[in-house]
């Protein structure tokens, strides 16, 4: 089948053991039944010890105290994949961090910014517009949306692509499109939301805040950030409204961006780093995610 990647999809592939926050460490891991098949094919003493790091009931790997998979090895690569190749690990595994979505009969891709190296390739890239077509075995994909969100999408982007205007006077342009008031809460009121959200690590609080605006300077990175997670939610959207309220949500996750931008003169990696981890703490949650989008609807 065909599959729509955004162009820069194309730069991306898995940095293995360079990468400093693994998959492998602190995320559940559920495994498919196909998988569980292959281990199952195994001679008994290998598959003895496969199975005693699986949750059978609840399907998946049970990580160590430490929260990472028993499979990593001391170099950050998976003995699964060391031992007996890549055809021996779950389809999350493989797949992570792409996703995938259908609008209509086109079904799309991407990769998301809570990978380090997915983050370094979205915030450098400007292919967010333009997509490439790749062959992939048929996926599982059910329809998400019988809304046009693909149109919705390209007048956005033409909108936040313009580069020939400031990149707040493309916020206030699209908000406008939108009917999203130019400020939903004040920076207060949303940092007592925030503070019901729930993160993997506390240590991340400090990034989940906005409030101050960032130097034009700084505005590519704001402007694909925005993009990859306007492609991300927006386009998933199941109705007018949760539309609007998926736009906003976009927009308030990259004023978190901004406001960190704002602090300071961070590199580009330290930037990079800050977007993985909005990204990680409250896109790729799915509470916080729709406990945001809820609270923008309920404004709008």
């Amino acid at each position: 089948m065909k599959v729509y990647f955004p162009s820069y999809y194309n730069n991306f592939a898995c940095i293995a053991d360079k990468c400093r926050h693994s998959c492998c460490v602190g995320w559940e891991i559920y495994l498919d039944g196909q998988t569980i098949a292959r281990y199952n094919a195994l001679p008994r003493g290998e598959r003895e010890e496969i199975f005693a790091h699986i949750d059978g009931e609840e399907m998946q790997i049970r990580l160590t105290g430490d929260e990472r998979c028993p499979f990593l090895d001391g170099s950050g690569l998976c003995r699964l994949i060391s031992h007996y190749g890549e055809g021996y690990i779950s389809e999350i595994c493989k797949e992570h961090p792409r996703f995938y979505h259908k609008i209509g009969e086109r079904t799309e891709g991407g990769i998301g910014a809570s990978c380090e190296e997915a983050a370094r390739i979205i915030l450098t890239s400007d292919g967010y517009r333009d997509f490439t077509e790749i062959e992939r075995q048929s996926l599982d994909i059910p329809e998400e949306t019988e809304l046009d969100t693909f149109a919705e999408r390209v007048e956005i982007y033409e909108i936040l692509a313009d580069r020939s205007i400031p990149y707040r006077e493309r916020i206030v342009k699209i908000k406008e499109k939108y009917n999203l008031p130019s400020s939903l809460h004040t920076a207060s009121e949303w940092q007592e939301i925030f503070s019901e959200t729930e993160l993997l690590s506390e240590s991340h609080r400090a990034l989940i805040s906005v409030g101050k605006t960032a130097d034009e300077k700084y505005s590519l990175y704001t402007e694909r950030f925005l993009a990859y997670l306007i492609y991300r939610h927006v386009s998933v959207a199941d109705s007018c409204d949760n539309l609007r309220a998926r736009v906003g949500f976009a927009i308030l996750l990259t004023e978190m961006l901004e406001n960190y931008l704002a602090q300071g003169e961070p590199s580009e990696s330290e930037i990079i780093e800050a977007a993985r981890i909005i990204s990680e703490e409250i896109e790729y949650s799915e509470d916080n995610t729709a406990s945001l989008i809820l609270e923008i609807e309920s404004l709008i």
